[in-house]
């Protein structure tokens, strides 16, 4: 019994990494409940308000509260911008019912961007909900070639600006140059673990990551739809009223026959025009839905395929069916480990005996219509909704914005930053093109990019803190309030001290309600987590330390890219050389060649396991449920629109892989733990802490 009583009292390290799971696993969970209509309904500010009542979204609803709810212009935005318009548009896009990952059998765009967002915004969930600890004796020497120093300085800049003045320096320096290097060493150093670190996020996003390349091409294809040119001229204008209104008939007017139509009297039905914005989204996804569409016909007309009209009507009317029925027939799958195209067939009692091919070629099949449908929805959702909340948002939020942008407009050339923002993602469209397999962008690559155009930045920020004073208030202001959130309110705050702050005492005790047997089998698996977290850490240092050793890029493409000015921009517009910034010159360099290898950022391995644990219909006509880092889904994964294969690494390893071998790999005693008993016994109550510290209505 005195055993039992011990151990319902958790380690300060075990309550840290129990913090640390059960926020990683809630995050995730809250943004997936978005998939179901009705998740607003008991959301919290700034949608429904029930008073008194907690959020079932607490995490996510906490930052908003916290972060934007208070930010300059967005403040100001009236009650019906968050309870009709945004609310009405995340509503249609739940009832859209858009597809799992699961019955494509490969990982999808959308999972790909909600894990890898759930993976960053973790992060300021434990900063706010545990507090950041005080760093006690804060080093204020710094080697920018020294990876350790790179995080120390990150580490004291956070701690200065939680509970110091560095904003308020800050701020006060950038007003008086555009140059890093005449910054105090702790920003050089700070910036430059930020710069590495966007690198590194950039670099798995586009290059490692299944949906890199896709992703990349979404992004180039709207570049070419934008109107550049026509921007920066309106841009230009002097008056601030007129450029604003110009600006919102760019972006915002509508044209169609039913405009045109109604405008002379002919007719006087509802304009079902779109504006730019909406024009441009409608068009990438309809490029995409014309090769799908193209993939669907040849697999129809295929003779050898052995698919009847029947069963390929059958995968047809699946992707129509109801949310209800959907979510029935992948059950059936899972528990009887089958696919998800045996199950549809079963439950239409059409034939399932299909050979390895013809399930493959039906499992193709399903997951190019529930592409197709999916890009109908967003553009039904996005582009033709009635009322059109999109444009309607737009308008409101520009209304909102209009003191920010007044000032804006005064302390900077906006067709000059549009210019510098042109350029930059030029830039990063060709570098972050994978030509062939023995060329594929490194982190160094995406690091001398960011050096490249980081004085546009350092520019832009400048010209606001030195003309726009009112400007640059209002957004201190905000900063320091933010910043504020990251306190601790335990009266002792140690950063040597590993433990889950504020929350420490109340994962104690919702710890001690467990029983004993559950505290038992709970207890080795935070063991486990804690080493499992400090070898997470140590693969990041390792990997930030072999970023800052890399050799330049040997591909010429990309060399030729790097070495041009960061000034070659369009004829419109002329500017002065960036300067040289000797606080972020190219550190020294490793013998050894590039390297594709995933870059730093402990975030990498969260998102990675949350990809892990996405599971995948089987890919055979039965057989276990997939995961999403098996090496067939991953290469179904990095597919084309068109079938065709984007990218295909050379060593034949996936992100996931290379990211996962740093981390249970190389010396590595204990690896991830599997914490599915502590989420099922603590997830919840967990939440419900959340909530109940969230209330402020």
């Amino acid at each position: 019994m005195e055993e039992n009583e011990e151990r319902k009292t958790l380690s300060p390290a075990q309550s840290a990494a129990l913090f640390d799971l059960l926020s990683h696993h809630n995050v995730y969970s809250e943004i997936r409940d978005f998939r179901i209509p009705g998740s607003l309904k008991h959301y919290g500010p700034p949608f429904h308000v029930e008073e008194e009542k907690p959020s079932t979204s607490p995490a996510l609803q906490g930052l908003v509260s916290k972060f934007l709810l208070n930010l300059p212009g967005l403040k100001d935005v009236p009650e019906e911008f968050w309870k009709v318009q945004l609310h009405d548009i995340i509503e249609g896009l739940e009832r859209a019912n858009l597809s799992e990952s699961y019955d494509k059998g490969v990982v999808g765009t959308r999972k790909t961007v909600a894990t890898a967002i759930s993976a960053l915004i973790e992060y300021p969930v434990r900063g706010t909900s545990g507090g950041f600890s005080k760093v006690q004796d804060p080093d204020p020497k710094y080697d920018l070639s020294k990876p350790e120093d790179l995080s120390k300085a990150f580490r004291n800049l956070m701690d200065a600006s939680i509970y110091g003045t560095a904003l308020d320096d800050l701020v006060a320096k950038t007003a008086q140059t555009d140059k890093l290097v005449d910054h105090e060493p702790l920003i050089q150093a700070a910036h430059e673990f930020v710069l590495v670190n966007i690198a590194s996020f950039m670099h798995y996003a586009l290059i490692l990551s299944p949906k890199g390349q896709y992703l990349l091409k979404l992004v180039g294809n709207v570049n070419r739809l934008v109107p550049y040119v026509v921007i920066r001229q309106t841009l230009k204008i002097g008056n601030v009223a007129t450029m604003i209104n110009a600006m919102m008939k760019v972006v915002l007017a509508k044209m169609s026959v039913s405009t045109i139509t109604n405008w002379i009297g002919l007719t006087s039905g509802e304009d079902q025009g779109m504006n730019l914005m909406q024009s441009i989204i409608s068009t990438v996804l309809h490029w995409d839905n014309r090769d799908l569409e193209s993939r669907a016909s040849k697999i129809e007309s295929d003779k050898a395929a052995a698919l009847s009209k029947d069963q390929l009507h059958c995968l047809k009317e699946y992707v129509e069916k109801s949310r209800e029925e959907q979510d029935e027939i992948r059950r059936q799958s899972q528990q009887t480990s089958i696919s998800i195209v045996i199950s549809i067939f079963a439950f239409s009692s059409l034939p399932t005996d299909l050979s390895e091919a013809t399930h493959t070629l039906a499992l193709e099949y399903l997951n190019v219509q529930l592409s197709i449908r999916d890009r109908k929805q967003l553009i039904q959702s996005l582009c033709h909704s009635s009322p059109d909340h999109v444009t309607t948002t737009v308008r409101v939020a520009v209304s909102a914005y209009e003191p920010v942008i007044r000032n804006v407009h005064k302390a900077v050339d906006l067709s000059d930053t549009v210019s510098d923002f042109e350029a930059f993602l030029g830039d990063m469209l060709k570098i972050s093109k994978i030509q062939d397999e023995t060329s594929i962008p490194t982190v160094g690559d995406f690091v001398a990019l960011l050096k490249k155009h980081q004085y546009s930045c350092h520019k832009f920020l400048h010209q606001v803190c030195k003309n726009g004073k009112e400007l640059t208030g209002w957004y201190l202001e905000w900063a320091k309030e933010a910043a504020s959130h990251f306190r601790r309110e335990t009266a002792h705050s140690d950063a040597k001290i590993r433990d889950a702050g504020d929350l420490t005492a109340p994962l104690n005790d919702l710890f001690s309600k467990l029983s004993a047997e559950q505290q038992n089998r709970i207890l080795p698996i935070l063991d486990r987590q804690i080493k499992y977290i400090d070898e997470m850490h140590a693969s990041s240092h390792k990997r930030l330390e072999a970023v800052l050793t890399s050799p330049p890029s040997k591909n010429p493409i990309i060399a030729k890219i790097i070495a041009s000015s960061a000034n070659s921009r369009p004829s419109s517009r002329s500017s002065s050389p960036a300067p040289s910034e000797k606080g972020t010159q190219t550190p020294k360099i490793s013998p050894s060649g590039p390297s594709s290898d995933p870059g730093p950022g402990a975030y990498l391995s969260r998102w990675q396991d949350l990809l892990d644990n996405t599971p995948i219909t089987p890919l055979s006509p039965s057989g276990k449920v997939e995961k999403a880092s098996g090496k067939a889904v991953v290469k179904g994964s990095t597919k084309d629109v068109n079938g065709e294969q984007l990218v295909e690494l050379p060593d034949g390893k996936t992100g996931v892989e290379k990211v996962r071998e740093r981390v249970s790999g190389e010396g590595s005693t204990s690896g991830k733990p599997d914490v599915r008993i502590v989420v099922e016994a603590m997830g919840q109550d967990f939440r419900s802490l959340l909530a109940a510290r969230g209330v402020y209505w």
